[in-house]
């Protein structure tokens, strides 16, 4: 596989993120209800570049997202999350974001808690979830997409 490169997030990876926020494809699997503008991306941003979040590269430039909000820092609890362009998926580039960043955390943590949800459908995702080691934990209501509501599976690394 290329090497990938990652960036802590800012605002100058607005125009990226827009390519991945205002796909109806790409956001179907996420809690985003609609394609996002500009202005709502330049929001997003701001709110999650104050977390361990970074944008993939390749060769050819910006492919995805990559991250792990803060759940709860006193019990070193974090969540996984990872998006990525329509022409990127099914390159492993998903799977090697993932695999970068929970050494990065563990790196900069140490001992910590991991947890992702995925949308029931999304067979990918759940794929790469327990390809790390990440276990099944609940299956909740979601979020609606187009007035139908998603099933979540919780995991937990």
């Amino acid at each position: 596989m290329e090497e990938l490169t990652y960036t802590p997030l800012d605002d100058a990876h607005a125009n990226g993120l827009l390519s991945i926020w205002s796909d109806a494809d790409v956001i179907r699997f996420t809690n985003i209800k609609e394609p996002c503008t500009l202005e709502e991306v330049k929001h997003k941003i701001r709110v999650l570049k104050d977390f361990d979040v970074f944008v993939v590269s390749n060769a050819n430039g910006f492919i995805g997202i990559v991250g792990c909000p803060c759940i709860d820092k006193a019990k070193s609890q974090y969540g996984l999350f990872y998006q990525f362009c329509k022409l990127s998926w099914g390159q492993g580039y998903a799977t090697a974001a993932t695999k970068w960043l929970l050494r990065y955390m563990k790196k900069k943590y140490g001992n910590i808690t991991f947890f992702a949800d995925v949308v029931v459908e999304n067979i990918a995702s759940e794929k790469i979830l327990k390809r790390f080691g990440f276990k099944f934990i609940s299956q909740e209501d979601g979020f609606k997409c187009n007035g139908i509501k998603m099933k979540i599976n919780n995991y937990r690394l």
